[in-house]
C-alpha cells in the first residue's frame, strides 16, 4: 500500500479529490478539449496544488507500480523457465544429459537472470531513493514561454549529480503484416538544471528553483490513434555507489496562438 501511494500524503490526496470535483463542477476541461481536440487537456497535471509554486506535477510512472510490474514479470518468467532448468540439470545428474534441452534453455535462463538483476535494481532505487517532487508556476505551457520550476529530492543520498531535462518524444504506432509496432524517438532534449557533488540527508531534502524556457519553435503536444508528441520533465540522479534513477513528469504544450488561462 505504501509503495502504491508513495509520495502522497493524506492532505495531498484530499486536495486532489477536491480539484477533481471542482473540475467537474465548473467544466474547466470542456472548452479546451473542443478547441484543441488532438491536444491533451492536461487537467490531471494541474489537479494537485503545489506548496512552493502553483502546481505539483504528477510522476508519469510511480516507482511502486514499476517495482510491482518488475516483480510479476520476474516471477512469471522464471517460474516457467525453472521447470525446464530442473529437467535439464536432472538429466545431467542422472547421466542422461539432454544437450538439445540444455542449449535450448540457456538463453531463456539468461533472460531470467537479467530480470532478477532488473528487479533488484528497481527495489534498491524504490526503497533507497525518497520522493522526487517537481512544481511549476504555470500550466499548460506555450512555445517561447518562461516559467519557474521547483525541485525537491528526499532520501539519504550522496549524489554525483542531479539533472532536470526538458524532453520531447515522438511516438508512432503502425502495422507491419499482422504485427502492431510502436516506435519512440527523442526529438528534443534541453538541460534545465544541474547540480553536482552534494549530499541529501534524511529529513533535509534537497531543494532548488530554476527557470524553464520553452523553445520558441516547439511543436505542441499531440495525441491521436497512431501518433503522439509528448513533452516531459525528467529528473535524473547519479548516485554514488548506488543505481542511478530517472523519474519523468508529463507536461502539455499548446500552440502559441492558443493562449488561454488554465
Amino acid at each position: 500500500y505504501r509503495l502504491l501511494h508513495w509520495g502522497k500524503s493524506a492532505e495531498r490526496r484530499a486536495a486532489m479529490l477536491q480539484r477533481r470535483q471542482q473540475r467537474d463542477l465548473f467544466g474547466t476541461n470542456g472548452a479546451a478539449a473542443r478547441k484543441f481536440p488532438s491536444i491533451p487537456n492536461g487537467i490531471d497535471i494541474i489537479n494537485s496544488p503545489g506548496i512552493k509554486l502553483k502546481y505539483r506535477l504528477p510522476i508519469a510512472k510511480s516507482p511502486g507500480w514499476v517495482l510491482f510490474g518488475a516483480l510479476l514479470t520476474c516471477l512469471f518468467w522464471n517460474g516457467i523457465v525453472s521447470v525446464f532448468v530442473v529437467l535439464a540439470v536432472r538429466g545431467h545428474f542422472d547421466g542422461r544429459p539432454d544437450w538439445f534441452l540444455t542449449l535450448f534453455v540457456v538463453p531463456f535462463a539468461l533472460v531470467g537472470i537479467a530480470l532478477i538483476v532488473y528487479f533488484v535494481r528497481q527495489f534498491l532505487v524504490t526503497t533507497g531513493v525518497g520522493p522526487t517532487l517537481v512544481e511549476i508556476s504555470d500550466h499548460p505551457l506555450h512555445p517561447g514561454q518562461k516559467c519557474q520550476l521547483f525541485v525537491s529530492q528526499s532520501g539519504r543520498l550522496t549524489l554525483n549529480s542531479i539533472r532536470v531535462l526538458l524532453v520531447c518524444q515522438e511516438e508512432a504506432t503502425y502495422r507491419q503484416g499482422t504485427d502492431t509496432r510502436t516506435e519512440t524517438r527523442e526529438v528534443y532534449r534541453q538541460e534545465v538544471f544541474r547540480r553536482e557533488n552534494f549530499e541529501v540527508r534524511r529529513g533535509l531534502p534537497f531543494k532548488a528553483e530554476c527557470e524553464l524556457d520553452v523553445p520558441a519553435g516547439a511543436m505542441h503536444s499531440f495525441r491521436a490513434d497512431h501518433n503522439e508528441i509528448a513533452w516531459k520533465l525528467i529528473v535524473q540522479g547519479d548516485i554514488a555507489r548506488w543505481p542511478d534513477y530517472e523519474r519523468p513528469f508529463p507536461l502539455v504544450i499548446r500552440p502559441a496562438n492558443g493562449r488561454t488561462q488554465p
